[in-house]
């Protein structure tokens, strides 16, 4: 790679793959913050393909707008994380909450020719307002034709087909894709794309693009690495939100409403990563095999060893959704007490949704000390050459 400047041609494609997990994406920022320590001031991203879903799809464009200085990439989006509140999120006012509900009520009594808005619990029009002031959309198409992008992707569901979309946006030479419950399509990303990516099913409501509705983005992912594969990565690093050494749970209780819905939230933004992760593995070993022993008559069609390393917490978030769970505002815990949620038993959905100073700035630590402890093995992944 080059200093500061264009990447090189021949320098290896590194593809940051950031999960959804809701207010857990601030503990991707913590990560990234300890790795843009480690470059120059003024040094261009070390990624130039980028994979998001739901919040990590809002810290991927964050970072692409600025992937000709990362390290001010980094810094704005750290701003952005330590500032938040709920109510930058959704609405917590009780007027504008109850209104809120109101009028989904009121939709679902109406009759069958009007349009019924999609069902919420959560009313997420100050995330679009966020996000509508402070991501630069346009700047991912220059920094495309600078060359510090080669391709950023956006991964939401959709209601309709049931498949598993991907739009991107990169060089020209990334081809749109259609495989099973899965595709890629090229468009020029904004909000919308980021809102549907992030909505997750009944806390939030769907997002119409086109003539669709679509949702969080790890619902119907039965691939979390093909995006960063399809846009010609040759190196994949992933920061998940899931703690991999998560204790058992107590089985002699009978789980309640909140307790489902955690598992539920944990299973789809991580199981299908597992098990993708677990296939490449595979095909590594596979085409690894096939080099140390050349046969004349094989052909790979194509395929060729893909290096990652997965990034995952080293702690439960759930002691720390326990400790601020305070924090939120009344109203939003008065509706979370309402459908059966408590800050004692049901911290795993809680963790979702604290969209607080301190429980941010708790994640963003959190990430920060994960990843110093791998500084050595990082530092080797995103800086060895590549051997193509």
């Amino acid at each position: 790679m080059t200093q500061g400047g264009r990447i090189g041609m021949s320098s290896p494609k590194i593809s940051l793959l950031l999960t959804g997990g809701g207010a857990r994406a601030a503990y991707q920022v913590g990560a990234l913050k300890a790795i843009a320590e480690w470059y120059p001031r003024v040094h261009h991203s070390p990624f130039t393909i980028y994979s998001g879903t739901s919040a990590g799809a809002i810290n991927a464009i964050s970072l692409a707008s600025y992937a000709s200085c990362f390290r001010l990439g980094i810094k704005k989006l750290e701003w952005l994380w330590s500032r938040l509140h709920s109510r930058r999120i959704f609405t917590t006012s009780a007027l504008g909450t109850t209104g809120y509900l109101a009028k989904q009520g009121f939709a679902r009594f109406q009759a069958t020719h009007h349009e019924r808005p999609p069902f919420g619990l959560l009313n997420n029009r100050p995330l679009r307002q966020l996000l509508n002031q402070v991501n630069n959309y346009p700047r991912l198409e220059k920094q495309i034709a600078a060359g510090h992008l080669h391709g950023i992707a956006i991964t939401a569901s959709s209601y309709k087909s049931g498949h598993s979309v991907s739009f991107f946006q990169g060089h020209p030479s990334i081809p749109e894709w259609d495989r099973a419950k899965s595709k890629g399509r090229r468009t020029l990303i904004g909000t919308d794309h980021l809102l549907a990516s992030a909505a997750i099913p009944l806390v939030f409501p769907a997002t119409r693009l086109g003539q669709s509705y679509y949702g969080d983005g790890s619902i119907h992912q039965l691939a979390p690495l093909r995006p960063s594969l399809k846009m010609g990565a040759d190196r994949i690093l992933i920061i998940d939100l899931i703690n991999q050494q998560d204790s058992e749970p107590d089985h002699r209780q009978a789980p309640g409403l909140a307790t489902l819905g955690g598992h539920l939230m944990d299973t789809i933004f991580s199981d299908t990563l597992a098990a993708d992760l677990e296939n490449l593995s595979r095909t590594n070993a596979l085409l690894g095999e096939l080099a140390r022993h050349p046969n004349p008559t094989s052909r790979h069609n194509g395929m060729r060893q893909i290096d990652h390393i997965h990034l995952s917490p080293s702690q439960s978030f759930e002691p720390l959704a326990q400790q601020f769970y305070s924090h939120l505002p009344p109203t939003t815990r008065a509706l979370m007490r309402l459908i059966g949620i408590s800050p004692k038993n049901d911290a795993a959905i809680t963790s979702y949704l604290l969209f607080e100073p301190a429980y941010i700035q708790a994640l963003i630590q959190m990430g920060y000390e994960d990843t110093q402890e791998k500084e050595a093995e990082l530092r080797t992944f995103l800086n060895k050459s590549s051997p193509y």
